[in-house]
């Protein structure tokens, strides 16, 4: 999956199947950000009758980072700015964020993240590549085998 960072706002998140692209906006995070994101979450929940929409774009992010590794990739599709100490610190940033925050549906997330999670299932090599790093390149049993193999044919 490519990454590619809009000008837009949260209305132009979009994932394009054929080419595996995600299309997120820019965000610039800093010393300030988890207060103003807390606020704004905490705000919207309060306020808005209807769906919550800038708390499930919290959640969706927060659901694509779970480490430093994907804040860099992030970063280096411009998406993320980031002026904290590290990349450790965004990734904990984005994954205490759903802790405080409620479901809620979002029809046009929901669907990009339904098509990215269906983009993901259906590709089998993911399936295989899975297999073979646990099962297969894992082993130590399948590595002396393949050795030993080579060792008796020459």
């Amino acid at each position: 999956v490519k990454f590619v960072a809009t000008d837009g706002d949260l209305t132009t998140i979009q994932f394009n199947e054929k080419t595996a692209t995600i299309y997120l906006p820019k965000v610039r995070l800093d010393a300030n950000t988890e207060v103003i994101l807390r606020n704004l979450v905490a705000f919207e929940s309060s306020a808005a009758p209807g769906a919550l929409v800038f708390t499930r774009y919290t959640d969706f992010i927060n659901g694509m980072i779970d480490s430093e590794e994907d804040v860099r990739l992030l970063k280096e599709s411009g998406i993320i700015t980031n002026h904290l100490r590290n990349d450790g610190e965004v990734a904990s940033l984005w994954n205490s964020m759903g802790k405080c925050v409620p479901l809620t549906k979002v029809a046009y997330l929901d669907k990009v993240i339904k098509d990215i999670n269906n983009h993901y299932n259906r590709k089998w090599n993911v399936a295989v590549v899975e297999f073979l790093n646990e099962r297969v390149f894992g082993s130590w049993k399948f590595l002396s085998l393949v050795a030993a193999a080579i060792l008796l044919a020459v």
